[in-house]
């Protein structure tokens, strides 16, 4: 139905949920990479792409229909959906749309609860990386235990980073040192930023009329 496609609104206490694939060196600033007009370098007097591997995103189609099948199990429950909110995973992997989420309350998470396939990861990769076939989403803590099952039925990883907090920061932890790698205030990045008037003016287009060769038809 459509009253499915409206999100609702953070509140405190709410779990802040990936559900997907795990995290990789993958898509290490592959927006940004994207974008950039030439990153060629010079060999031998011969301009050639400078490619870094490491921006590259790579897809996993098996484990975006896991995924899409756990969303989809949650939309089907009806006025029982658990979900509260959702976000796709894009550019900017963690930092960008975990920050979505649960703006403008703010919440505290766990960066060593984020899934994640490769060990060697840094914070920095960790909360960067663009790896695919992932979501946000928010969930009230009475429905934890149902959100699980779905998951461990349809053999999707989800793991929980934290609950959102209401103090309007968003705050990423370490448990493995202590420290608090990001602390951001929302309201300076998603804020009310002051918009930005565009103007253009109408040129009147001088056409011709079609005149066709004689004969020809």
């Amino acid at each position: 139905p459509a009253r499915q496609t409206t999100k609702g609104e953070p509140e405190p206490g709410m779990w802040v949920v990936k559900v997907g694939g795990p995290a990789y060196r993958i898509g290490m600033g592959g927006g940004a990479a994207s974008s950039r007009a030439d990153d060629g370098i010079r060999v031998e007097d011969k301009t050639k792409a400078a490619l870094d591997f490491n921006a590259v995103q790579r897809g996993d189609a098996e484990m975006e229909n896991k995924m899409n099948r756990v969303i989809r199990a949650c939309v089907e429950l009806g006025d029982a959906n658990p979900i509260v909110s959702i976000h796709d995973q894009g550019a900017g992997g963690n930092g960008n749309v975990l920050k979505e989420i649960c703006e403008p309350l703010g919440a505290k998470l766990e960066v060593r609860a984020i899934n994640s396939g490769d060990h060697t990861l840094s914070v920095l990769e960790l909360w960067g990386a663009e790896y695919q076939e992932n979501c946000a989403l928010l969930l009230r803590p009475e429905h934890v235990g149902l959100f699980k099952e779905i998951c461990e039925r349809e053999q999707s990883p989800c793991c929980f980073l934290g609950q959102v907090s209401g103090d309007g920061r968003l705050i990423l932890h370490d448990e493995l040192d202590g420290s608090d790698p990001v602390d951001l205030p929302l309201d300076l990045v998603l804020g009310e930023l002051p918009q930005r008037t565009f103007s253009s003016d109408r040129r009147p287009n001088a056409l011709k009329p079609l005149v066709l060769p004689a004969g020809l038809g």
